[in-house]
């Protein structure tokens, strides 16, 4: 060094122990984690495989990208927060829209009210109806009843102007749809009580009435004229009656936005008492396994449910058909429309393999995951005549979209040899926890 010189600062690579120095270039260490990362010219073989996946995948992740920075933006901001109600507050406000089905074009507002008069105590109302003249109206409140128990009061009116009539069994015909008109009224209560962290016992006690005739609008053709040989039991009558039942649940599932572990476990008996004497009074019969694993990865789940339920009727008379069990909410078989399949009982597998497309700030975070499923199901009239020579399959894929908070949102679509189905709903088949206070359609109980 000549003399007077100032001596020069190593690069910052030489102080973090690799790339230049005065004496040439030193090594990463072989376990080294900060070495740069250099442009590595791609095989042949590896860009056959590689890129034709890019290309498919390109438009499915820029839509991934900006629904999942939609969510980040709502999630951060207080204003977008207090218009979507992500976020809970003492008052919320959400609108519900609906498009499309034979309801038409739908649209209602949700008011909910929580931290009512005390914590804990909730307070929500419903209204809502379409073009199609579907009407509804809920209301729901919840409270806590003693250290560990909580008490749901609710009633409902629901005026279906077109719901969909296939027959009877497992082996209804696409070419039969037909149509009528649903009249439902409900009010209830249900007392809930906490045995251990995750397990739940709670019985409910509800006055059902149910009404079943002509269509309105200009939908056709009508259950009257596809079925005017064999009109089905209930016809064109009121059916009321008084519902009491039980439930266990065991959930130690971890969330419901990204579940990683755990699962759900739900078994239930309810009692239907008819006040009609052509009509049976029945037993109701729910058993339903979920199970979350993780796989590889965080994020990256295999999510299996499991759904057994059939009614048992008393004495000879028959049960009114709109009272049957059918592939609505929860129980959908995916790649049908729903009320396709009506009978005394329903058998369902589903599995859904998930994994997350994009998560904003951390892995938990507001996101959109994907994943596919597929749906093995059927309808029976008893135990004895499930048959695997009637299963159903269906299969598809979705995006799920989560916020901070949880779940908000699922876009699917499902096909069967029927054809296929796009839904866009906000609740899910998996942890599905709407009931009494939100407003549930109690006939068929579930």
């Amino acid at each position: 060094m000549a003399r007077g010189q100032e001596p020069t600062a190593p690069p910052d690579s030489a102080r973090q122990g690799y790339g230049l120095s005065y004496w040439g270039t030193i090594p990463p260490p072989s376990d080294s984690s900060v070495a740069p990362a250099a442009n590595r010219r791609m095989p042949l073989w590896e860009g056959v495989l590689v890129w034709p996946y890019r290309v498919v995948a390109f438009p499915f992740r820029v839509v991934a990208d900006g629904i999942g920075a939609t969510i980040a933006a709502v999630d951060e901001s207080p204003f977008l927060r207090r218009i979507f109600s992500f976020q809970a507050r003492a008052l919320k406000v959400s609108p519900e829209l609906n498009v499309g089905g034979l309801s038409g074009f739908g649209a209602g507002i949700a008011i909910q009210r929580d931290s009512l008069g005390g914590d804990d105590h909730q307070l929500r109302f419903r209204v809502s109806g379409s073009t199609q003249q579907d009407a509804r109206a809920t209301f729901g409140t919840r409270f806590p009843l003693g250290r560990n128990g909580r008490l749901t009061l609710g009633a409902g009116f629901r005026d279906h102007a077109n719901t969909r009539f296939f027959g009877i069994g497992p082996a209804a015909g696409e070419q039969d749809e037909s149509l009528y008109r649903e009249v439902q009224t409900w009010v209830g209560a249900i007392y809930g009580h906490r045995l251990t962290d995750h397990l739940v016992l709670a019985g409910a006690l509800e006055f059902t009435s149910s009404y079943a005739d002509e269509p309105r609008g200009d939908f056709a053709p009508p259950l009257s004229e596809r079925f005017a040989d064999s009109l089905p039991p209930g016809w064109g009558i009121t059916t009321t009656g008084f519902l009491s039942g039980l439930t266990v649940e065991h959930d130690d599932t971890d969330g419901t936005a990204r579940p990683n572990r755990g699962g759900r476990r739900i078994a239930h008996a309810a009692y239907l008492h008819s006040l009609q004497d052509e009509w049976a009074s029945h037993w109701n019969f729910r058993l339903e396994a979920q199970q979350f694993t993780r796989l590889w990865f965080p994020g990256t789940v295999l999510a299996l449910r499991g759904v057994l339920t059939w009614l048992e009727p008393v004495g000879d008379a028959p049960i009114p058909f709109q009272r049957l069990l059918n592939n609505n909410d929860p129980d959908l078989f995916r790649g049908f429309p729903d009320r396709r399949w009506r009978d005394n009982g329903i058998l369902l597998l589903t599995a859904e393999y998930r994994w997350p497309m994009w998560a904003y700030g951390r892995a938990d975070g507001a996101g959109v995951d994907a994943y596919v499923l597929t749906d093995v199901a059927q309808v029976f009239p008893e135990l004895s005549a499930i048959r695997t020579d009637d299963f159903t399959l269906s299969y598809g894929g979705g995006l799920r979209l989560v916020s901070g908070n949880g779940f908000l949102l699922r876009l699917e679509y499902a096909r069967s040899a029927e054809g296929g189905i796009w839904r866009l709903q906000s609740h899910q088949t998996f942890q599905f926890v709407r009931g009494l206070f939100h407003g549930r359609d109690a006939v068929p109980a579930r």
